[in-house]
């Protein structure tokens, strides 16, 4: 909640200058679209991810992102015969799979390729602050069930240590957005990052919000 109250103050001075002139003529030099990005999505390592951003369009020709991913997935280093940790309370059957958590912060700009009158694609390239979690994995021996009163358990086959590391990573992204109204509209984006840590891929179906700068219907 503080990351997306963070963003939505630096987006607000934004959307207010654009609403405080009626023409785009009179509107910050350069600046042709300015809008807050929320997605959620899949990611490599049978994983899931969500982001908001701010994506700002300069001049017809650039763009430029600051985003913040979330992602959890499985470790990159999962042993092919890792059987996680699994059994059942009371008939109630419960698994648990290890997974990593990884945050990213990066700033990006590219391209910005206009397609019609309201829509549009970006292409990026930029660094990233990535926080992430590193498993290590160590055979266990002792892995057969434990039977009690209400249920078994059946032990994984390797025992795990995370550990939480903070490192420098390059991000390459692309995006897809339609404005279907003057301060709302959808898209789709991937991404990918290359860290020390771990690197994933991932996608996003997205709702983008406001000022669109929607270019008006040629009249016949």
């Amino acid at each position: 909640m503080k990351k997306l109250t963070f963003f939505l103050l630096a987006f607000l001075p934004f959307y207010s200058l654009k609403a405080q002139n009626s023409s785009s003529t009179t509107a910050a030099p350069g600046l042709k679209k300015i809008y807050l990005q929320a997605g959620a999505g899949g990611c490599s390592q049978s994983g899931g991810n969500t982001e908001i951003g701010l994506q700002a369009i300069i001049n017809n020709r650039w763009s430029t992102t600051f985003s913040y991913h979330n992602l959890m997935m499985n470790p990159g280093n999962l042993p092919k015969d890792y059987r996680p940790g699994s059994g059942f309370i009371l008939f109630f059957p419960y698994s648990d799979n290890i997974q990593v958590d990884m945050k990213m912060f990066s700033l990006t700009a590219g391209r910005y390729f206009p397609i019609g009158r309201n829509c549009w694609f970006t292409g990026e390239a930029g660094f990233s602050i990535v926080n992430g979690e590193k498993v290590s994995f160590q055979p266990a021996p002792g892995s057969d069930p434990v039977y009690f009163i209400f249920g078994v358990d059946h032990p994984s086959n390797y025992s795990t240590t995370k550990e939480k590391k903070t490192k420098m990573g390059g991000m390459l992204r692309a995006d897809f957005n339609w404005a279907f109204s003057s301060f709302a509209g959808l898209g789709g984006g991937v991404f990918t990052n290359f860290n020390s840590i771990q690197s994933p891929m991932g996608y996003q179906v997205k709702l983008i919000l406001g000022w669109m700068h929607r270019e008006k219907k040629i009249k016949r």
